[in-house]
């Protein structure tokens, strides 16, 4: 975004995003997708690994809201 956006510009953007229900879904889906490679005993440290940056950074993500 080229422009700033006012603080009630953003909330009202975080607030939008929030609710929405695709938004929630996909969130929870990937989420969901990293835990599974996470948890396989057959994945490498490195699929480990960005398993983990992944759910660190959705949860990051969460948080800002």
């Amino acid at each position: 975004m080229a422009n700033k956006l006012s603080i009630v510009e953003k909330s009202a953007k975080m607030r939008t995003l929030q609710a929405d229900d695709t938004f929630q879904l996909a969130i929870q889906e990937i989420t969901e997708q990293q835990v599974a490679v996470f948890v396989d005993a057959e994945s490498t440290t490195d699929q480990r690994e960005k398993a983990h940056d992944m759910i660190c950074a959705l949860r990051k993500i969460e948080d800002y809201f």
